[in-house]
C-alpha cells in the first residue's frame, strides 16, 4: 500500500484546486512545500504586487489632474505602504495550511525529490504516492551575468523595508514595467535596462511602444538594445553595464523573466521529460512520459504562466485524478501589465494577423483623445481589434489605457463564444465608462 493517493509538490493554486477536491473524494492525499503555504500569487507576487500598486494609481492619478483642478501632491510613505502590504500577505501561510489540512490532506513541510517511481523523499523521510502532481511554480530566470548575486529578485522586492533613492531594473518584461512604475511614484530614480529593441514582447508592438513613450514621459529612463553583462559594486553604487553604457543605482532588480522551478525535484530520476518552461505534458495535464505524473501551473509547459491558467488547469489535474474526462483549453486567457495605463491582450496577436495572407483584420484606433483618457488626464491610449476578414468573428484584442485590465476581459469573453464585431455594435454598453468604448474599438 502507498503511504498517499496523491502528493502535490508546491501549495499555490494549483494545489488549492486540487487537494481538496481529491480529499473530499476520499483519496489519501499530501502536499509539500518547502516555503510557506500559499504558493505565488498571493504570497509574493499577483496580490502583494497590487496592493503597493494601489500607492502609485493614487499618485498617479492626482499628478495626472495637477492644475487641472486639483493642488497638492501625495506622497508615498514606503515603509508604511509595505506595512499595509504585509496584512495581505503574512495571514495566507496559516490560512492555506489550514484550509488544505481541514480538508482532510496530510500537510507536509520541507524540500521534495522523486527518487523512484511512486517515491517522494522529504528532507530525507521517504513517502510512497500512487499519484504526482507537480506543481512547484517558477523562479527567476538565471541571468548568466558577472555579480549576478547582488541583483534582487522580484520576491525579494516585494519585501523590501526601504526603498532606496536610484532603481534599476533588468530586463522589459511585465515585472520591470510593474516596479519602474511603482518606484517613480515613490519618487525613485528609475532605469529599465532592455536587452533588445523592443521591449513587452508579448504584447502588440505599437502600443508596447507608447507604453515605453508614456514612461520615458514620466521621467523613467527606458534604455533599449542594452543587454547587461555585468553588475559590479562601487563606492558610488551598483553599477550595471551594458551595451548602452553604465548606469549606477543603489538596487538593481530582475525582471527578466523567470523559468520552471522543477529542475530540482528528481524528474530525471523516472524520467519524466521537462523544460525550462516546465513538465512536458498533455491537454490532461499529465506528464507524457510517466501517466502517474501530473503538472500544472507556472510547473507545466503549456498555458500561459497566469493564475487564472493554474486554477483552470489544477481542475483539469483534479478531474483526471478522479478519473472524469478534462482537459486543459487555452484559448482566449487575457494577459495585463498592470503599468500606468494598464496594457492588456487577449486571443490572436496583432503579429500573427499580419502573417495570414488577408484572412485576418486589424483595426487600429488612437483612443489618447478620448473622453475616458481625457477626464482622469491619460495622454497614451490605443487599441487593435483582430478579427476574421469573412463575418467578423473577433479573434484577439490589444488594449493600451485607463480600465485596459477590465474592457479585455469582455473581449475575452467575446472571443471565447465566437462573437462578431457586429454582436458587440449591437449591445447597450452603460456609459459613461470604458466599456462603452468598445464598439468603437471594433
Amino acid at each position: 500500500m502507498a503511504d498517499f493517493d496523491v502528493m502535490v509538490i508546491g501549495s499555490g493554486t494549483v494545489a488549492q484546486n486540487v487537494v481538496p477536491r481529491c480529499a473530499e473524494a476520499g483519496l489519501r492525499v499530501a502536499v509539500v512545500d518547502r516555503l510557506p503555504y500559499g504558493g505565488t500569487c498571493s504570497r509574493r507576487g499577483c496580490d502583494p504586487k497590487k496592493v503597493l500598486l494601489a500607492g502609485a494609481e493614487a499618485v498617479g492619478r492626482v499628478r495626472m489632474l495637477a492644475g487641472e483642478g486639483l493642488v497638492g501632491e501625495p506622497r508615498i510613505d514606503w515603509p508604511a505602504l509595505m506595512a499595509r502590504k504585509r496584512t495581505f500577505t503574512e495571514p495566507v501561510a496559516p490560512r492555506i495550511e489550514g484550509w488544505l489540512g481541514g480538508s482532510g490532506a496530510e500537510t507536509l513541510h520541507g524540500e521534495a525529490r522523486i527518487v523512484a517511481t511512486g517515491e517522494v523523499e522529504v528532507d530525507g523521510e521517504r513517502h510512497r504516492t500512487a499519484e504526482i502532481v507537480v506543481a512547484s511554480g517558477a523562479r527567476p530566470m538565471p541571468l548568466g551575468i558577472a555579480g549576478e548575486e547582488l541583483v534582487t529578485t522580484s520576491d525579494e522586492f516585494l519585501e523590501l523595508d526601504e526603498l532606496p533613492a536610484r532603481v534599476a531594473l533588468i530586463g522589459g518584461g511585465y515585472i520591470s514595467f510593474e516596479f519602474a512604475w511603482l518606484a517613480r511614484m515613490a519618487g525613485r530614480e528609475v532605469t529599465i535596462l532592455h536587452r533588445s529593441a523592443r521591449a513587452l514582447k508579448g504584447f502588440d508592438e505599437h502600443l508596447a511602444a507608447a507604453l515605453v513613450e508614456r514612461y520615458r514621459a514620466l521621467g523613467i529612463r527606458v534604455l533599449l538594445e542594452a543587454p547587461v553583462s555585468r553588475v559590479r559594486r562601487e563606492p558610488a553604487g551598483l553599477v550595471v553595464e551594458s551595451a548602452a553604457g553604465e548606469v549606477t543605482a543603489d538596487l538593481v532588480v530582475h525582471g527578466a523573466g523567470r523559468v520552471a522551478d522543477v529542475d530540482r525535484l528528481g524528474l530525471d530520476a523516472i524520467g519524466v521529460a521537462f523544460g525550462r518552461r516546465g513538465v512536458r505534458v498533455n491537454e490532461h495535464m499529465r506528464s507524457v512520459s510517466d501517466r502517474h505524473v501530473w503538472a500544472a501551473g507556472d510547473a507545466a509547459d503549456i498555458g500561459l504562466p497566469l493564475t487564472p491558467v493554474a486554477s483552470r488547469q489544477g481542475k483539469v489535474v483534479a478531474a483526471g485524478i478522479l478519473g472524469e474526462e478534462a482537459s486543459y483549453d487555452g484559448r482566449a486567457v487575457p494577459s495585463v501589465v498592470f503599468s500606468d495605463p494598464p496594457l492588456a491582450a487577449v486571443g490572436m496577436s496583432t503579429a500573427e494577423a499580419d502573417e495570414s495572407g488577408g484572412a485576418v483584420t486589424v483595426k487600429r484606433v488612437d483612443m489618447s483623445g478620448w473622453f475616458t483618457q481625457r477626464r482622469l488626464g491619460q495622454t497614451h491610449a490605443g487599441a487593435a481589434v483582430v478579427a476574421a476578414a469573412a463575418g467578423g468573428r473577433l479573434l484577439g484584442a490589444h488594449v493600451l489605457g485607463v480600465d485596459a485590465e477590465e474592457v479585455i476581459n469582455v473581449f475575452a469573453l467575446a472571443i471565447r463564444q465566437e462573437l462578431t464585431a457586429q454582436d458587440l455594435l449591437a449591445t447597450t454598453w452603460s456609459y459613461p465608462t470604458a466599456g462603452s468604448d468598445i464598439p468603437y474599438m471594433v
